[in-house]
């Protein structure tokens, strides 16, 4: 998605602002963003889990997994 976003001429430092603005007070775009396209998936794997806002940036804030055998600190 961000490749496209690039392909329309806008600078990455604006699309970035655009990502991680918050227009709503609910999560940033790219959370919301992150947090509607693992619903998708969940969905389409047979899952009735729901990922929220406050999960992805939860996970994000985190960090992501640096082994696959080790969770990253909580």
């Amino acid at each position: 998605m961000f490749d496209c976003l690039v392909a329309t001429g806008v600078s990455r430092h604006t699309i970035e602002r655009f990502l991680d603005a918050d227009p709503n007070g609910q999560g940033s775009v790219r959370d919301q963003i992150a947090a509607d396209m693992t619903n998708q998936l969940l969905e389409a794997l047979g899952q009735r889990a729901r990922q929220s806002v406050a999960d992805v940036q939860r996970i994000r804030k985190r960090g992501g997994w640096t082994a696959l055998d080790r969770r990253p600190p909580e």
